[in-house]
């Protein structure tokens, strides 16, 4: 996705992403805006999404989801809770892979540092150092740390060493080789768009926040047959706390459709009737479709798991005797 030729206010547009510079943010930023955009550094998720929605941002650019760690939720929330219309304009997919840094000092090492989502994501790595840890708030700002403070063991993305007067301790560190993280484009709606891309090998995505005023058993199945009944994949469903009222929850729901489509306006339009508050969180192309998709893998559920061949095994763990269930039916 190349956005060289984007232009906001009658000039470069001015991107705020999460910094420093070398974070895989800034990768994503990159990435969805190309060279021709202003990129600006800022401290922290929320700082990012507040600056687009009071206008110092044409564009903000924030991980959303990681095949390792989920859903970013500091990214998540801030989209969802905020009462400005922050919508999601475009999405693009990095391959997550972790160096670890020294400084070029050459001290033994005291500590191991990075963000907390690349420390989880280098966990055995991180074990096998034995070193009290550290956090940071981003992988960059770990490595430059590292480049001021001998014997610590910073953790970051490939290529810091050219950023940072450090060197390479280890290569390749990561627990899940492959992994990749999902960065979205924030922008506000009714202000500039991003510049159109060729959409060869991406495909529409729409995201909603789905609030049941009512709780009852069932509740999340009747939202997911509106969609699957009008032939709608969800291809993401998270569901995150409603601030102050205990044991409720949003259903933040991405769909595989614009937001044009007839069939998700009738599921939306359905929903509503039922009494559920639906909040538009963008509709934009993405490449989560494709990128690191291996056809020739088989699909490897996690370790436990159990299929029908061991059914004598799962009736252990689940006793409840068949002949006395009855389905629980509406109104009975």
């Amino acid at each position: 996705m190349d956005g060289d030729g984007e232009r906001a206010r009658g000039g470069r547009p001015v991107i705020g992403f999460l910094g420093p510079e070398g974070t895989f943010t800034h990768q994503g930023a990159r990435l969805l805006h190309g060279t021709g955009a202003d990129l600006r550094a800022a401290g922290s998720i929320p700082a990012v999404i507040a600056g687009v929605a009071e206008g110092r941002y044409d564009f903000g650019v924030v991980p959303i989801e990681n095949t390792a760690e989920g859903i970013m939720t500091a990214s998540l929330d801030g989209i969802v809770f905020r009462a400005d219309p922050v919508l999601i304009m475009r999405e693009a997919s990095v391959r997550i892979t972790f160096d670890a840094y020294v400084s070029a000092a050459g001290t033994p090492p005291t500590a191991i540092g990075s963000h907390p989502h690349g420390l989880a994501q280098c966990a055995r790595y991180v074990s096998r150092t034995g070193l009290p840890v550290e956090h940071f708030p981003s992988t960059a700002a770990a490595v430059r740390a590292a480049a001021e403070r001998p014997g610590l063991i910073a953790i970051g993305a490939p290529g810091l060493d050219e950023a940072y007067p450090v060197r390479v301790h280890d290569r390749a560190i990561e627990d899940h080789p492959g992994a990749y993280t999902r960065f979205v484009c924030l922008g506000l709606a009714g202000g500039p768009e991003p510049s159109p891309v060729d959409a060869a090998g991406l495909t529409w995505k729409t995201s909603v926040a789905l609030t049941p005023g009512w709780s009852r058993p069932g509740v999340l199945a009747e939202l997911c047959t509106q969609f699957a009944d009008r032939g709608i994949d969800i291809v993401s469903l998270a569901s995150r706390p409603l601030p102050g009222f205990a044991g409720k929850y949003v259903f933040v729901v991405t769909v595989d459709h614009d937001r044009r489509s007839a069939d998700l306006a009738r599921a939306i339009r359905s929903l509503m009737h039922q009494g559920i508050r639906v909040k538009h969180l963008g509709s934009y192309l993405s490449d989560h479709a494709v990128a690191g998709v291996d056809a020739r893998r088989a699909l490897v559920p996690p370790p436990g798991s159990l299929g029908l061949a061991h059914l004598d095994e799962i009736t252990q763990v689940f006793p409840g005797p068949l002949d006395r269930y009855r389905p629980n039916r509406r109104g009975a």
